[in-house]
């Protein structure tokens, strides 16, 4: 498979791992939907490799994360015989052992819950890492987040400026202190707090939104600036995330039309 083909797949496997449900017809879509956006145009074989190269790299990560749990497991077990039998080459061996593991196990998660493009956190480690089946596990802030115009910014400077603000966008949001940013799809966002009341979440966002509208973007010659709308919804231990997503959701909405 060509060089072109294969960073087309790459890019539509990392755009993948960020929903919560891959059926083959929205794989395709995404992929057509990238392939249009790169100008490059498909055959059926250039399909049928691109697939089988998708399935490949999918099932080596998978494998790849198994095989890292499996030796750690094994690590474990060894520990444990190397100090009943007091064996400290043993132990000193199984250590080089963890730290190598522990290297590559943070290089899988990687690819498993952080998003490409904003580095910040994806919606596959919010399902799988921060809720448990759709639910808190803490007390919290969630502060929904959407930025303003963004596809005028897409259709006028074309998608790879619109990354660009996407990847601003993300190193803005990931340097709020005490909380988590995810990247929830597109150019939504959330940040996730245990530390602040709704109050202090405002004013922190409220400040880095006016700090970024005085950020210029420029594209050749022309110049334009972002900024986004926001909404705050608190939740509580075992309450329900799609509830308190739609509440945050809500207040958002309310907030981009007093912009209008």
């Amino acid at each position: 498979m060509n060089k072109q083909l294969q960073e087309l797949t790459d890019l539509t496997i990392k755009e993948i791992r960020n929903l919560e449900i891959v059926l083959p017809e929205i794989y395709r879509d995404i992929f057509y939907t990238k392939a249009k956006e790169l100008g490059i145009k498909l055959s059926d074989i250039d399909k049928e490799a691109a697939m089988l190269y998708a399935l490949r790299k999918i099932q080596f990560l998978k494998n790849e994360t198994e095989r890292s749990a499996s030796a750690l497991k094994e690590n474990v077990i060894n520990a444990r015989i190397a100090i009943t039998n007091k064996d400290n080459m043993a132990l000193q061996f199984i250590e080089n052992n963890i730290i190598e593991l522990e290297s590559k196990i943070i290089s899988l998660q990687e690819e498993l819950y952080i998003d490409e493009l904003t580095r910040l956190y994806n919606r596959r480690w919010l399902f799988e890492k921060f809720l448990q089946d759709d639910h808190f596990k803490t007390n919290g802030l969630l502060a929904f987040i959407d930025i303003n115009d963004f596809k005028e910014v897409n259709d006028q400077f074309g998608h790879i400026i619109g990354d660009k603000v996407l990847h601003v966008i993300g190193k803005v949001l990931k340097k709020v202190k005490n909380t988590t940013a995810v990247r929830y799809a597109g150019d939504e966002f959330l940040i996730l707090s245990e530390k602040h009341n709704e109050e202090e979440i405002h004013k922190i966002l409220h400040t880095v939104n006016q700090n970024l509208i005085k950020t210029p973007f420029k594209h050749n010659k022309e110049v334009f600036r972002i900024d986004f709308s926001f909404g705050v919804a608190a939740f509580k231990e075992k309450e329900n995330f799609k509830k308190v997503l739609e509440e945050s959701d809500l207040k958002m909405y309310n907030y981009k039309k007093s912009l209008k």
